[in-house]
Formats: structure tokens, C-alpha cells, sequence
């Protein structure tokens, strides 16, 4: 049911992280004491919502595998599938000749 709790929670974290520090240098500036609570709480929560991204990637185990292919024996490259190449990316003699 709350499968993607997790990321979603770690990038509110985050998100909240970057807006306390936002306002630890804009409270700085006017000199006000409540300022290093802020930076504590941006500490805190960018911590713990870096903690739970670390923890959703390692839990999904993403693959980075074949992109555009669903063949698992396929030869890939960046571009997908090498079989669905002409070959016209690749050629790099015609370049060097030319100079």
C-alpha cells in the first residue's frame, strides 16, 4: 500500500532541507538568534531524507540495463538496442579525414 512512501518522504525532506537553509542565511543576515535553529533543522531533515532516498534506491535494485529493448541478450549502448543502429552515429573516420 505504501510502496512509495519512502521517496516521497525523503524528497519532502530534502525539499525542506534546502528551504531551512535558505532562511539560515536570510536570518543571518538580519542578525536574528533563531537563525541556528534553522541551519540544526536543515541538518536534520537532509540527513534523514538523504538517509531514506539512499534506502529507496537500494530496495528497487534500479537496473540501468537495455534501454528501449526487452530483450535481455541484447548488445546495448546509450542509444538503445545496437541492432536498431545504422551505424551513421558511429562513424568518426569521416570527421578525422576532414582535417
Amino acid at each position: 500500500m505504501f510502496k512509495k512512501t519512502k521517496l516521497y518522504v525523503g524528497v519532502s525532506l530534502v525539499g525542506q532541507a534546502i528551504c531551512a537553509v535558505f532562511m539560515f542565511f536570510v536570518l543571518l543576515g538580519k542578525k536574528k538568534s533563531v537563525a541556528g535553529a534553522f541551519l540544526a533543522l536543515a541538518a536534520i531533515s537532509g540527513a534523514a531524507g538523504g538517509y531514506l532516498l539512499y534506502d529507496c534506491k537500494q530496495e528497487e535494485e534500479l537496473s540501468f540495463g537495455c534501454v528501449g529493448c526487452d530483450d535481455e541478450e541484447c548488445d546495448c549502448c546509450e542509444f538503445g538496442c545496437e541492432d536498431d543502429l545504422d551505424g551513421d552515429l558511429l562513424d568518426t573516420e569521416e570527421t578525422t579525414d576532414a582535417e
